[in-house]
C-alpha cells in the first residue's frame, strides 16, 4: 500500500499563535511510550500541538481521522518504524482498525492520537498494559503566563489582575482567550450565540447536540455546580446520571470536583447556556432557580442562593438567605453579601414574620440604634420559615439580642436568661452560619460576665474564642476585646495596654470604639495632660463586646474625671447612683472616692460606697471603706487607728490593682506621719513595683503632698526602685507651683540630676547612676547653673531647695 500522509500542514503564519514549549516536552515524554492520546473538547489545540510537534520531529506520519481507511495506513507506516500522529482520531472510530494500529506501535513507532472523544474501552488492554500515556484538557489549557502572551499577540496588554479575571473567565480554554481577546479588541457582542465564543461553541458543541441533551443542558446550567440529585430535579430526568456521562464523554466542557463530586460546565459554556436559556418560558425559569436556591442554600453556598433567590423573585427564599448570611457576617463582619441580598429585595424587611423583625432588629443595631433596635424587637412576629435550621437561627438571634439589649439597660439577670437560652448547638465549619451565630453568642456572654464582674469565669471563655477564630474572624478580636476589658475591670493598666494594641492589629485599622474609651482610662490613670474625650456616638467598624449605653457611661465617667476642678459632691453621687453594671459602677465608684476624698467629703464617701454596695451586691465595698478610712485617718492625724488599718491592709486579697496601689499609698503615707518608717516603707514599694508595671501617676497626684514626703524618704534608702522614685519626684514638682525667681524652667532631664545634687555622689558616679557620658552630664550642669543663677553645684542646691525645686 502507498502511504498518502497528510504533508501539506500550513506554515505557522497565524500571529495568535505561540510555541508552548512545556506541551511540546510534555508531548517529547508521553510519545516514549507506544501510544499517546491527547484528549480534550474542542478548541484546546490539539491540531496545533500536533503540527508544532510534527516540525521538530519531520520524520512523523501525519494522517487526518477524517479520511477514508486512516488506520489501515497508520498500521503500515508503523510497520516502517516511523512516528505516527492521527488528528480528529474519533472521526475514524475506535474499532479493530484501531486496535491493529495499536498492536503495531512500539516505543521506536509510537502511535500518537487526538481526539475529542476519549476511547474509553479500546484503550483498556492496552493502559493495563502501561502502554499509554495521555495529555488532557487540563495540560492543555493556557497558563496565566501563556494567557498574557497570546493577548499580547493581539495588541493588548494586561496587568496580573486582569490576567486572573480572563483565566477566571475562560478557565484557560485556548479557544475561549483568543476569542475573548478578539472581542475585546473589536468590541464585539460579549453575550449569547452572538459573541465570538458563543458562536464558536454553538457552532462546535451544542448545534449538533440531541435536542433532549440541549435541553438538559439548558436546565443544569443554572447553578453554577451541582450534583447528579439536583440534575435530576432541574431536568426532570431520571437517568441525568447517564445523560451526564453521555456528555462528559462526548461533548467534554465537564468538571468534576475531586474533592466533593460535584460537576460544573466550562464558564464560557454555561454562559452561553444561561444565554439561550432566557429565552425560556418566564415561569419556568423562576422554577429553576427555585430549585438551584433551596440547593445551594442547604449546602451554605448562601452568595450562590442569594442570586437564585433574586432571579426567582422568591421573597421567602431571600428572607431564609438573608438570616443565614447575617449569622456568617457575625462571625466574618463581612456584611456586603447581605447588603447586596436586602439592596435587590427590600421586601424581607416588610415581612411580618420573625425573620422580618429579626432582620430590621440587626439593621438597627448594626447603626448603633439600640432604641431602634428594641422597637423592632417588640413587633409581634408570626412563624413563617419551614426551613428548620432558619427558625432555630432565628430563635438564637432573637434571644442574642434581646440579651444584648437588657445587658445595655443593665438588667443583668434579663440578660443571663436570653442568653442562657441562645446557647447554639455546635455544628461548625469555616464561614457557616453556625460558626457565626457561636462568635456572637461568645461576644454577648463575655460582655455579660465582664460586665457583672464574674472575672474568673472570662478566661475559659476567652479561650474558647481564640479556638472558635478558626471559623469565625471575629472570634479573634472578641478574644482580644474580652482580655482588655478583664483588665480593665481588674484595673491593670498594663494588660489593658497590651490587649488593647492586638485589639487594633485583628481590626486592620478600623478598632472598636471600646479600645478609644479604654486608652482614655490609661490616660486618666497615668497623668496625661487633662482634656481626655473619649468619641461618643461613633458606630463600630468592628462588633464591640459591650452594648453603647454601657459604653456611653463609662465614657461620660472618663470625661468629668478628666476635668479640673473636681465636680460638687452632689454631682458624682448622681453619678455612682446611675451606675447600671458591676462594671460601671465599680471605675464610677473609685473616681467619686477619689474627687470626695480631695474634697474632704470622707462621710460622703462613705455614704456613696454603702448605696452602690446595696445597688450591687456582687461588688466588694470593703476594700473602698478602707481606702477612705486610711485618708481620713491621714487627714485628720489620727494616729490610735494605725496599728489596726495596716493589718487590714496586709490581709486584703483579691482587690483591683487601681484601688489596691490607692490604698498602699494612703497606708505609708499614714505609716510615715506616724514615724513608723520600716511600716511606711514596707507598703510603698509594693506601691513603687505597680507603679514600674502599670505607670500610675494619678493615685500620685491624689495623694497631695503626703506623696512628696513618701518618696523623699524612699530616695535616701537604697532599693530597686530608686530611679522610679527620682522620676516620681520630678514629675510631681513639675506639676507643683514654682515661683517667679525661676526665670527658665528646668526640663524633664535637668530636674532629674538635680535630684542628686544634694548627694554624696561625684560627677563620676552620677554619670554611672544616669546611663550618661561625662560631657553630657556637665551641658546638662552648665544648664541648671545658668537657669538657677548661681555658679556651683552647692549653691545649686540651696537655690533649688528656695524656690521649691527640691
Amino acid at each position: 500500500m502507498t502511504l498518502q500522509a497528510d504533508q501539506d500542514a500550513r506554515t505557522f503564519d497565524d500571529a495568535g499563535v505561540v510555541v508552548r514549549r512545556r506541551l511540546l516536552s510534555a508531548l517529547d515524554r508521553a510519545a516514549r511510550r507506544p501510544i499517546t492520546l491527547v484528549a480534550a473538547p474542542t478548541g484546546y489545540g490539539k491540531t496545533t500541538l500536533l503540527r508544532q510537534w510534527a516540525q521538530e520531529h519531520p520524520e512523523a506520519l501525519s494522517f487526518d481521522g477524517g479520511r477514508a481507511r486512516p488506520w489501515e495506513q497508520v498500521v503500515c507506516a508503523l510497520r516502517e518504524g516511523r512516528p505516527v500522529l492521527v488528528d480528529d482520531a474519533h472521526l475514524a472510530g475506535w474499532g479493530s482498525a484501531f486496535a491493529a494500529a495499536c498492536g503495531a506501535a512500539g516505543p521506536s513507532a509510537s502511535l500518537v492520537v487526538a481526539s475529542r472523544v476519549d476511547p474509553l474501552v479500546a484503550l483498556h488492554p492496552d493502559r493495563l498494559a502501561g502502554r499509554v500515556s495521555e495529555i488532557r484538557a487540563e495540560e492543555l489549557a493556557f497558563s496565566l503566563g501563556e494567557l498574557s502572551r497570546v493577548v499580547a499577540r493581539s495588541g493588548r496588554r494586561l496587568d496580573h489582575a486582569q490576567a486572573e479575571a480572563m483565566h477566571l473567565e475562560t478557565d484557560g480554554w485556548p479557544a475561549g482567550v483568543r476569542l475573548t481577546a478578539m472581542r475585546s479588541r473589536d468590541g464585539l457582542a460579549t453575550d449569547g450565540a452572538y459573541s465570538p465564543s458563543g458562536s464558536y461553541l454553538m457552532a462546535h458543541v451544542v448545534a449538533d447536540l440531541d435536542p433532549r441533551v440541549r435541553a438538559f443542558l439548558l436546565a443544569t446550567a443554572v447553578p453554577e455546580e451541582f450534583d447528579v440529585a439536583l440534575a435530576c430535579r432541574l431536568s426532570g430526568r431520571s437517568d441525568a446520571y447517564d445523560v451526564l456521562g453521555e456528555i462528559t464523554h462526548s461533548v467534554g466542557f465537564v468538571v468534576r470536583d475531586g474533592a466533593t463530586g460535584r460537576l460544573r460546565y466550562h464558564p464560557m459554556l454555561r454562559h452561553l447556556l444561561l444565554s439561550e436559556l432566557e429565552r425560556e418560558p418566564v415561569a419556568r425559569l423562576h422554577a429553576l432557580h427555585q430549585i438551584a436556591g433551596r440547593w445551594t442554600f442547604g449546602r451554605d453556598q448562601l452568595e450562590a442562593s442569594a442570586g437564585h433567590a433574586v432571579r426567582a423573585h422568591d421573597d421567602d427564599l431571600a428572607a431564609d438567605v438573608a438570616v443565614a448570611l447575617a449569622c456568617r457576617s457575625l462571625g466574618d463582619d463581612d456584611w456586603s453579601a447581605l447588603d447586596a441580598l436586602t439592596s435587590a429585595v427590600p421586601a424581607v424587611f416588610a415581612r411580618d414574620d420573625e425573620r422580618g423583625r429579626l432582620l430590621l432588629t440587626l439593621r438597627a443595631a448594626r447603626n448603633d440604634d439600640s432604641v431602634g433596635a428594641a422597637a423592632a424587637l417588640a413587633r409581634t412576629a408570626r412563624r413563617t420559615s419551614l426551613d428548620i435550621p432558619t427558625h432555630e437561627r432565628v430563635g438564637t438571634l432573637t434571644a442574642l439580642c434581646r440579651g444584648w439589649l437588657a445587658l445595655g439597660e443593665g438588667q443583668g439577670a434579663a440578660a443571663q436568661e436570653w442568653i442562657a437560652a441562645a446557647d447554639p448547638a455546635v455544628d461548625l465549619g469555616a464561614g457557616s452560619p453556625t460558626a457565626g451565630l457561636r462568635s456572637a453568642w461568645v461576644r454577648v456572654y463575655g460582655a455579660l460576665l465582664v460586665t457583672d464582674g464574674r472575672l474568673d469565669e472570662v478566661d475559659a471563655v476567652r479561650r474558647y474564642a481564640s479556638r472558635l477564630a478558626r471559623h469565625a474572624p471575629c472570634a479573634g478580636a472578641t478574644a482580644a476585646e474580652m482580655t482588655m476589658w478583664a483588665a480593665f475591670a481588674a484595673g491593670r493598666p498594663a494588660d489593658a495596654h497590651k490587649a488593647a494594641g492586638e485589639v487594633e492589629r485583628l481590626s486592620d485599622g478600623s478598632p472598636p470604639r471600646s479600645v478609644s474609651l479604654v486608652r482614655a482610662w490609661l490616660d486618666v490613670e497615668r497623668g496625661s495632660p487633662a482634656g481626655v474625650d473619649p468619641p461618643q456616638g461613633q458606630a463600630d467598624q468592628l462588633p464591640g463586646m459591650l452594648p453603647s449605653p454601657l459604653l456611653d457611661l463609662l465614657a461620660e465617667h472618663f470625661r468629668h474625671r478628666a476635668v479640673q476642678p473636681p465636680r460638687p459632691a452632689h454631682e458624682v453621687v448622681a453619678e455612682c447612683q446611675r451606675a447600671t453594671t458591676w462594671l460601671v459602677a465599680r471605675h464610677t465608684l473609685l473616681g467619686a472616692v477619689t474627687a470626695l476624698l480631695s474634697a474632704g467629703a470622707t462621710t460622703t464617701a462613705v455614704d456613696a460606697v454603702q448605696r452602690v454596695g446595696t445597688a450591687h451586691p456582687r461588688l466588694d465595698t470593703s476594700p473602698y471603706l478602707l481606702w477612705i478610712a486610711l485618708t481620713d485617718a491621714l487627714r485628720t492625724g489620727v494616729r490610735e487607728q494605725l496599728g489596726p488599718l495596716l493589718e487590714q491592709v496586709d490581709c486584703a486579697h483579691d482587690v483591683p490593682e487601681d484601688l489596691r496601689v490607692r490604698t498602699l499609698l494612703a497606708a505609708a503615707a499614714l505609716a510615715h506621719r506616724g514615724d513608723d518608717a520600716t511600716a511606711a516603707s514596707a507598703r510603698l514599694r509594693p506601691a513603687l513595683e505597680s507603679t514600674a508595671v502599670h505607670g500610675w501617676r494619678r493615685p500620685w497626684l491624689a495623694l497631695g503632698p503626703s506623696a512628696f514626703d513618701l518618696l523623699t524618704a524612699e530616695h535616701g534608702r537604697v532599693g530597686a526602685h530608686g530611679d522610679l522614685v527620682t522620676r516620681l519626684l520630678v514629675e510631681l514638682r513639675k506639676d507643683r507651683e514654682i515661683t517667679d525667681e525661676l526665670v527658665v524652667a528646668l526640663s524633664t532631664r535637668e530636674l532629674e540630676i538635680l535630684q542628686y545634687l544634694p548627694t554624696s555622689l561625684d560627677q563620676g558616679e552620677l554619670c554611672a547612676t544616669l546611663f550618661i557620658s561625662r560631657n553630657t552630664l556637665k551641658t546638662h550642669l552648665r544648664a541648671i547653673y545658668r537657669k538657677l543663677g548661681v555658679e556651683s553645684r552647692r549653691e545649686a542646691v540651696l537655690k533649688a531647695q528656695r524656690v521649691g525645686l527640691l
